[in-house]
């Protein structure tokens, strides 16, 4: 079964979903293919905030959300790496074009695997291009190569069509899954999409 995963790096969500997918690839036969986008714009283009935002006065439902629902996830896929990163929210549009570039280039998995430890487990400043530059190098990730393709017109353009198009599809935020023209949000769906594989 093949699911499309609409991800961005700004979303801790994303993260967790990023450690919980190679499980489900293994164990139940699913192939997720990543598809970044940028979520500051499926926001505008849906008329959507992040809940922080939206839901700023409600301080029950951001504790539920943030603690509860967050950590008991973690438990139950036994993620204890994550670390809430400190420069929280992040404009991560270069590391979305740096995705597309590495995905061109054929390196995704190491380049997705050095992002969301650096964002999600080492709380750096990654839309810092120096920082983000000095990371890729430290972890020897065609950095000056990704630093190139970033600024390419090729490659804000797919960031572009891939963040509309996952709008048009019916993203309204992230994490968002597709089977075919089935939608699933959020994290938990994950359960929804592992339940699918089985039947």
């Amino acid at each position: 079964m093949n699911v499309d995963f609409i991800f961005d790096f700004a979303s801790p969500n994303s993260y967790l979903c990023y450690k919980t997918i190679p499980k489900l690839e293994k164990n139940y036969n699913i192939k997720f293919n990543y598809v970044p986008c940028l979520l500051g714009g499926i926001f505008k283009l849906t008329n959507n905030q992040a809940p922080m935002i939206a839901f700023g006065e409600i301080p029950n439902k951001i504790k539920y959300e943030f603690e509860t629902a967050f950590n008991r996830f973690m438990q139950e896929h036994n993620i204890d790496d994550f670390k809430m990163n400190e420069h929280f929210p992040l404009n991560t549009l270069l590391l979305q074009r740096g995705a597309i570039a590495a995905q061109k280039n054929g390196f995704f998995d190491s380049y997705i695997e050095i992002i969301m430890r650096g964002m999600w487990e080492e709380s750096l400043k990654l839309d810092d291009q120096d920082i983000f530059h000095a990371f890729l190098e430290k972890n020897d990730c065609h950095a000056g190569l990704l630093i190139q393709e970033v600024s390419s017109d090729e490659i804000k353009s797919e960031l572009i069509n891939n963040t509309n198009q996952a709008v048009e599809r019916g993203a309204f935020g992230v994490p968002t899954f597709f089977i075919n023209d089935e939608m699933f949000f959020g994290k938990e769906s994950l359960r929804e999409i592992k339940d699918l594989a089985l039947s």
